[in-house]
This record gives C-alpha cells, structure tokens and sequence, in this order.
C-alpha cells in the first residue's frame, strides 16, 4: 500500500487546472496485466462502493468552488445515487412568498452528452470536440468522476457577481471562520485522513489573486495545528489572463484591482511561507502579479493564453509530471523527501518548469536530441522567475522515451561513439551526465518515467506537428518537468515585494475592515523580505 496523500484545490482556476489533472489521471490508468503501470495511484486515489454495492476509485479529493460555478455538475457528483433531503418534502409553500429567480444555464455541450450515451462514450477520446468554444466553467471538460464528499459549495458568494466579489484576503478568512463550513470541511479532511494506511501529507492547488488566498491560508493554519508531521505542498496557480478593460472609467477600477490581486499575493505567500512545508507559484504568464505579462512561449505548441482551458492544461501537465517521483511503483521516495531536498536554508519558495512536448525526431534518438539541442531544456512556469543555471537543486522529470530512443546500436553508431555520452546505457544516466555539463547545479536529481502523458480528449489540441501549424492528433507525448531552488526563486520574490511595496494598504477598505491593518501589512512585507534574503549567495546551497 502506497503513501496516500490528500488534495485539496481552493477556487476556480485551480479547479480548472485540477479538472485536466485528474482527467489525466484517469486516462493513464492501464487495465490488465499485461502492460502494468509504473504509477502507484493508491497514493491520490481511494476505492470506494455505491449504495447499489459497486466499487468505485476516486481522487482522495476536496474542492471548494463558489455558488453557480458547477456548470452542469451536480454538487455530488454524478458517480454515486444522489442521497435525498428529507427537509424538502412535504412542504407546503405560500403562493404569494414564492420568489422566482433565473438559475445559471447548466446545458451540456457535446462532449458532455456523450459521456452520459452509452454508444457514443465508447468514442469520445478520439473525437474533436472544438471545446475551446463550449468550455465555460472546468466541469464543461471534466471526464473524471468524484466522490460525492469531494466539492464544497461557498454558499455566500456567486461565481462571477460583480455586485459581491469574491477578491480580497479578508473574505476568504470570514468564510473559513463560519461554523458550517469549517466544520464541514474539517470533518470531509479527518474522514479521509482516517481511510488512510500511511497517510503522509497534502497537496493543495489554490487560487492566490482573489479571497481563495485567504481560505487557503486559514485552511494550512488548521492543518498545521491539527497534521503538524505531515508534509504540505501548495501550488499557488496564477491565471495567464485577466478580462480585458477598455472604457476609461473601468481602467481606473482596473488599476485598483490590479494593486488587490498584489495585496492577495503578498498576504498569502506570507501564510503559505509560514504554514506549508514548500510552495511552487505556477502562471504561463511571465510577470504574475499586477498583470499576467506576456504568455511563455513553446516548442511545437501553439495556445491561446487567454482560455483558461488551454493555460490550465499546461499547468496539469507539469504537476502530474513533477509529482511522479512520489507516486511511481517500487520506489521509497516520499513527498518529505522531496520536501527535503529542495527547501535547504529555509528556502520554502520553489519554481517550476517544463518542456511540452518533449519532441524526439521520429529517425532520431535522445542522445542525438540533446547534442542538437538550442536553447534551455525546459521553460519557467513561475511568474516573474527567469531559470538560470547556476546554484540550482533541482529534480527533473522526463517521461514517455523509450529505452530503444536512447541511442543508435553498434552498426548504426556513426560519429555518435565519439561522444562521452554514448557510454550512457540508461536514459537517466544521459539525462543526468547532459545536466551536468549544461548546468552548474549543486545537485540534479532525475527521475526518468516511461509511461508518456496522456492527451486524449478532453485534453486541448493544441500541439504544432515540427512546429507548423498542422494540427496532430496525438493520444500521449513525452514531456519534462522539474521544480527548482536556486537564487532566481530570490528574484521572483523581490519582484513581488517591490509591488506591494508601492501600496498603500490604508487606502483599501475591504482589506482594513477585514481586520488586516497597516501594521500587518508592513509585517508580511518584512517577512516577505526576510524569506527573499534566504536566496543570496552567502546562503550557499
């Protein structure tokens, strides 16, 4: 039995990046013996029986998420017969008190009829179903299936109500603060914790530019008072874009909104260094914190950054990448592990990277690849963080190359014998000897995982066939990803200290009638400080 861990994903773009997540969980999942998984998915993943006494594997999974923001997807899911509420029956209502209100429209586009037809379902992984047109909210993809304890519903706010915003700190607190939901949600965590063998930590994916920050912060305060020896790693997930403001009088609200999202950001990197073992921001944008900046660029991928159906997908793919170390089959390597070896000095703020896809010539093989290869191994997906390659840890994940893709046998063999490399005789060995001479790494730790990932519908096709604009239909790539520490991380950390430097807090009611004042405020820009200090070169790793 594996290490089980528990996840948790607070707001509604971390919903959209979990949605492809555990889509791409499901759709590795290998049937048979035959060709059994190197993944171990007893580590996020819990068998379960239906009242009608049929077993189930679901996301050891909670998520919070507004009121309206489920689309189609009932608050219970759809796996499990719905449980009845006795209260509602037999009521008799008073014609004249009887209020009738429009609800959201919870009509499901194509893909989502199809997985409820018995026929058509056999097909819908290969289909294209177009949904960068019909995706609205992330249940509008989601081909995996929950537990019905796994969603919780903030009842006091709606999805995008601009009358009443969900956007500051101090509203995720108060909603956190209420007996209902607190205690809801503390009972969903234990009863999971409880199922467990080995229980050994959490992931958490939240939403840190609007009141989710604050949820989330209170929420790692509980944990750690109540789960103090468990590991806790949180990625922070930033959107690549924001609506866009043209009218003059909205710029001006914009501006103001832009200085909440850096106040938010700033208060919950202060909790999540205090509270979470390690924290790893994630954005295709490239600056992050008052607007996303220009989206990161790809080899052999052509997105569109303002769909959160596409940015997400890039974000799912590394952590489902990144995460494998701690989740493959026969290997005693644990989330503390990784934890360890990446948080040195007190340095709890990691980056992240990846190569989507990592394309190998057909008639080409790794060695060959990475002789050939221009420009950085893989690409930055934390906001204002520019890797480099000096004084890094790092643990990189390659996945999806088959051993024979390692290099040309003995009659084929040409100038490549020449090289050191070709001594190599495991795709980790070359990854790791490639490292060696392209980074001045203090430490390179790779993971090297057969299994490719999986981008069968619902995945985005948005992969480039040798860079064209040629669209394949690819069913899985090979890809690679990595978390980081090094002095960049110091970089990220300074840039959003300088922003929310410029603020003056005094001038944001919403945030001083929530209890944080000035005080408080210089207090998480000192702390703030003090972490980015951990990532000067006198703090040697």
């Amino acid at each position: 039995m594996g290490s089980e861990i528990l996840t948790l994903q607070l707001g509604h773009y971390s919903n959209f990046v979990g949605a492809h997540l555990w889509n791409i969980q499901e759709l590795s999942f290998q049937y048979g013996s035959d060709n059994p998984s190197e993944i171990n998915h007893d580590v996020l993943y819990r068998e379960g029986i239906t009242n009608k006494r049929e077993v189930t594997f679901t996301p050891r999974l909670l998520l919070v998420d507004l009121q309206n923001s489920l689309g189609s997807l009932p608050e219970q899911g759809d796996l499990y017969e719905p449980i009845p509420d006795c209260s509602k029956e037999n009521v008799i209502w008073e014609e004249n008190s009887i209020e009738v209100q429009a609800g959201p429209s919870k009509i499901k586009n194509k893909f989502k009829r199809d997985l409820e037809d018995p026929i058509q379902s056999t097909n819908v992984l290969t289909k294209n179903y177009n949904l960068e047109e019909t995706v609205n909210v992330w249940s509008d993809f989601l081909y995996a299936r929950f537990h019905p304890r796994t969603v919780e519903v903030v009842k006091q706010y709606q999805h995008c109500n601009e009358n009443t915003p969900f956007d500051v700190f101090p509203l995720g607190n108060a909603v956190w603060k209420t007996r209902q939901f607190t205690e809801d949600f503390t009972d969903k965590i234990r009863n999971y914790i409880e199922e467990c063998d080995n229980f050994q930590g959490f992931h958490f994916l939240t939403d840190c530019t609007n009141a989710f920050s604050g949820m989330t912060s209170s929420c790692l305060e509980y944990i750690r008072d109540e789960y103090d020896r468990k590991s806790v790693l949180v990625f922070p997930v930033l959107p690549s874009s924001y609506p866009n403001i043209n009218d003059q009088i909205e710029k001006s609200q914009s501006i103001l909104n832009d200085s909440v999202r850096v106040i938010n950001l700033a208060l919950s990197f202060n909790q999540f260094n205090m509270y979470s073992s390690m924290f790893v921001p994630l954005s295709v944008g490239s600056k992050g914190w008052r607007q996303p900046g220009p989206e990161r660029k790809f080899n052999n991928l052509k997105y569109n950054h303002t769909l959160p159906y596409h940015s997400s997908a890039i974000l799912a793919a590394a952590l489902d990448t990144i995460t494998l170390k701690h989740r493959v089959k026969n290997s005693s390597f644990t989330l503390r592990d990784l934890i360890a070896d990446l948080t040195i000095n007190e340095r709890k703020a990691s980056a992240a990277s990846i190569q989507i896809p990592f394309h190998i010539e057909e008639n080409s093989d790794l060695l060959e690849c990475l002789d050939n290869w221009n420009g950085p191994l893989y690409q930055s997906i934390t906001p204002s963080c520019n890797l480099g390659i000096r004084r890094l840890m790092q643990h990189i994940t390659l996945r999806g190359i088959k051993e024979e893709k390692l290099k040309k046998p003995m009659e084929k063999v040409g100038k490549q014998i020449e090289l050191p490399a070709y001594r190599c005789n495991t795709i980790e060995e070359m990854l790791s000897l490639y490292l060696s001479y392209t980074t001045e790494a203090t430490a390179n730790n790779v993971t090297v995982v057969h299994s490719p990932l999986s981008v069968k519908t619902p995945f985005p096709k948005f992969f480039n066939n040798n860079g064209s604009n040629q669209q394949e239909n690819f069913q899985s790539i090979p890809l690679l990803a990595g978390i980081h520490n090094g002095s960049e991380i110091g970089d990220m950390l300074e840039s959003l200290h300088t922003e929310a430097r410029k603020i003056k807090i005094a001038k944001f009611n919403q945030f001083s009638s929530g209890g944080i004042d000035k005080d408080d405020y210089e207090e998480c820009l000192d702390n703030l400080f003090t972490l980015r200090e951990n990532y000067e070169d006198n703090y040697l790793l």
